[in-house]
């Protein structure tokens, strides 16, 4: 099933709470990050078996998009029972939204573009397991895993690069909080490497956002 607005149409999951919050970021068009979709399972290949947490399951697959030829490798965050999924379960890509929604009206679309756009992990969309019927969330992969298991691998990783990537981790977590965004669950765990000078903030399941707090568009 498709959703058609005057500017564009996007595929929808059936699911009322999925498909609310899907219509709901895409009619933003002052955004090109945080705008959420619905993609098919089939378009996923591979799908490979990473983690499980207590909530949740990480997988690893590669994303084709038949409509252009180009293949991704992404994660996929299979949310446990998630059949009858609530607003609640979708929090984290709520917090996504809000975050880049907010970030590009305080600081204007080139500053946001050039700096607040890389410090959160990017979620691309929301898709359904056919056999399980559990929703899963779509989202950046990185191989290199969490800046707790990459310093413990790698020992003698120098303190200068230790000390950039405490930077970066400083300003990702300021411009969360210039979106009056608290992350509520921030650990090592919950960073990821994203090369020598660059970390990526993730997990924002349990975060809580002012715009969320005050928003009734979604209820």
């Amino acid at each position: 099933m498709k959703y058609y607005d005057k500017n564009r149409d996007y595929k929808l999951s059936g699911n009322n709470v999925v498909d609310d919050f899907i219509i709901y970021t895409q009619k933003n068009d002052n955004l090109k990050t945080g705008r959420i979709e619905f993609v098919s399972y089939d378009q996923f290949e591979n799908i490979e078996f990473l983690a499980e947490g207590g909530f949740s399951k990480i997988y690893k697959a590669i994303w084709v998009e038949k409509h252009n030829n180009k293949c991704k490798t992404i994660a996929l965050k299979k949310l446990n029972n998630s059949k009858d999924i609530t607003l609640k379960d979708l929090n984290e890509l709520e917090i996504f939204y809000d975050y880049h929604s907010r970030s590009s009206e305080i600081f204007g679309i080139n500053e946001y573009f050039n700096f607040h756009n890389v410090c959160i992990i990017n979620y691309y969309g929301i898709t359904q397991d056919p056999t399980t019927k559990d929703f899963m969330i779509i989202m950046d992969y990185y191989s290199s895993g969490d800046l707790r298991h990459y310093i413990t691998n790698h020992f003698y990783y120098s303190w200068y690069k230790k000390l950039i990537m405490l930077i970066s981790i400083l300003n990702g977590l300021k411009y969360i909080h210039d979106a009056n965004i608290i992350h509520r669950d921030f650990h090592s765990g919950n960073i990821l490497y994203n090369n020598a000078t660059s970390a990526i903030i993730c997990d924002l399941g349990i975060s809580k956002s002012s715009i969320a707090a005050d928003n009734s568009a979604l209820v």
